[in-house]
C-alpha cells in the first residue's frame, strides 16, 4: 500500500490490536473504518503528557473543513478520491475519508489526538449529563404536559402526540 502524500510504501503495524498502515516518511496512517471504531473503544495505548496537555482545553467543534482544506488524496486502500471531514463530527481534527471503503487517512499525530479527545469526552460525559439532569427532567415534564394537553387517553406520551396530530389534521 502506498502513502497518498509521498507514494512511499507504507508499513503494516498493529495498533490497539488492529492492523493499520503507517508511512515512515510523513508519519501519516491509513486506518480501515472498522479498525478506527475498535481503536477509539480500546484504551491500551498511553499518550505523552505533552500531547494530552495540548488537547486539554479542546471542546467539541461542529465545524466544516475550512475553505481550501480539500486536497487531492487518493485512498491507498481502493484508489478512490478522498474527502476531508471533521472526525466524529466534532473533534476539530480534519481527516481524509474514502467514500467508497470508509478508510481514513490521518496525518502525523491525528490518530492519537482523535483517541485522546474521544476518550476524554467519553470520560467526561456522565459528569456533564449529571450537571444538566435537572434541566433535562424539567424539559421532559414540560413536553409531556404539552403533548398530553389535548388528548391524554394513553399512558404513552408518543401515542398521545400522534393522536393529537391526527386530531389537528382533521
Amino acid at each position: 500500500m502506498q502513502c497518498p502524500h509521498d507514494q512511499q510504501i507504507m508499513t503494516e503495524i498493529v495498533y490497539e490490536g488492529v492492523p493499520i498502515h503507517s508511512c515512515d516518511e510523513c508519519g501519516g496512517e491509513f486506518v480501515a473504518a472498522e479498525s478506527m471504531a475498535h481503536i477509539v473503544r480500546t484504551r491500551e495505548e498511553r499518550f505523552p503528557a505533552e500531547l494530552r496537555d495540548t488537547l486539554m482545553h479542546c471542546r467539541p467543534s461542529f465545524t466544516a473543513p475550512p475553505r481550501g482544506a480539500e486536497r487531492e488524496l487518493i485512498c491507498p486502500g481502493c484508489v478512490t478520491p478522498m474527502s476531508v471531514l471533521n472526525y466524529a463530527g466534532d473533534t476539530g481534527i480534519m481527516v481524509d475519508r474514502c467514500p467508497s471503503c470508509g478508510g481514513l487517512w490521518l496525518d502525523r499525530e491525528e490518530l492519537e489526538r482523535a483517541q485522546i479527545l474521544t476518550e476524554r469526552w467519553k470520560d467526561d460525559a456522565p459528569r456533564q449529563i449529571q450537571a444538566i439532569a435537572g434541566a433535562l427532567e424539567a424539559e421532559r415534564q414540560r413536553m409531556a404536559t404539552q403533548t398530553n394537553a389535548v388528548f391524554s387517553g394513553s399512558r404513552f406520551a408518543f401515542v398521545n402526540a400522534v393522536i393529537n396530530c391526527l386530531l389537528d389534521a382533521a
